[in-house]
């Protein structure tokens, strides 16, 4: 029978502190039976919220920008680093609010995500905002150039069809938004407070 206990940390050491965007520290870790690792390496970075905000008539709220990671032009929904001590859905608002000038009039929450399961990073915490109306300008602080668009279903989909989306995090929203089975377990789990 496998054994599904936690792992122990035995030691952890900083190698670099570029706060607050990133640390990689090395951990020597003991597995449940007993093996050692000595150089088991982790990052952290800041957990962010990600949003699929819709229109009262269903535009899906999108842009387009470059992100350095993929080194490409690509469409991303609304979201944003978690400033210290903020609630998952506080940031979800403010950057609905900053990035698009929108507020939503109702949001479910789907849970959050690890990013990657060994290393650790981020937690991705996803939203589905609806009812997004225009309340103010976009604040253009982002190092970015940005696009604003409204997207009906068929043009998200045809977008997503040529590769115009290709952060797994935005693929992975839109199938919880769009999976009518999933997005009600994951707002089900949402309201229970379960990660």
């Amino acid at each position: 029978m496998p054994d599904h206990r936690s792992w122990t940390v035995l030691t952890s050491r900083d190698l670099l502190d570029a706060a607050p965007f990133l640390k990689v520290r090395v951990e020597t870790v003991e597995l449940p039976d007993g093996r050692r690792i000595d150089d088991y390496y982790q990052f952290d970075m800041p957990s962010f919220a990600c949003i699929f905000a819709e229109t009262a008539d269903g535009r899906i709220v999108t842009y387009r920008q470059y992100r350095h990671g993929p080194r490409r032009v690509g469409l991303v929904f609304p979201g944003g680093h978690l400033s210290p001590g903020e609630a998952p859905l506080d940031a979800a608002r403010r950057e609905l609010r900053e990035e698009t000038g929108m507020e939503a009039e109702h949001w479910t929450g789907l849970g959050a995500y690890m990013v990657n399961a060994n290393q650790g990073g981020a937690w991705s915490h996803m939203f589905h905002a609806t009812g997004c109306r225009q309340v103010a300008e976009p604040v253009a602080d982002d190092l970015e150039d940005t696009e604003i668009l409204l997207l009906t279903r068929d043009e998200l989909l045809q977008a997503i069809g040529r590769g115009e989306m290709h952060l797994l995090t935005q693929i992975a929203l839109v199938g919880m938004v769009w999976q009518d089975d999933i997005a009600r377990a994951l707002a089900t789990a949402s309201r229970s407070g379960k990660p």
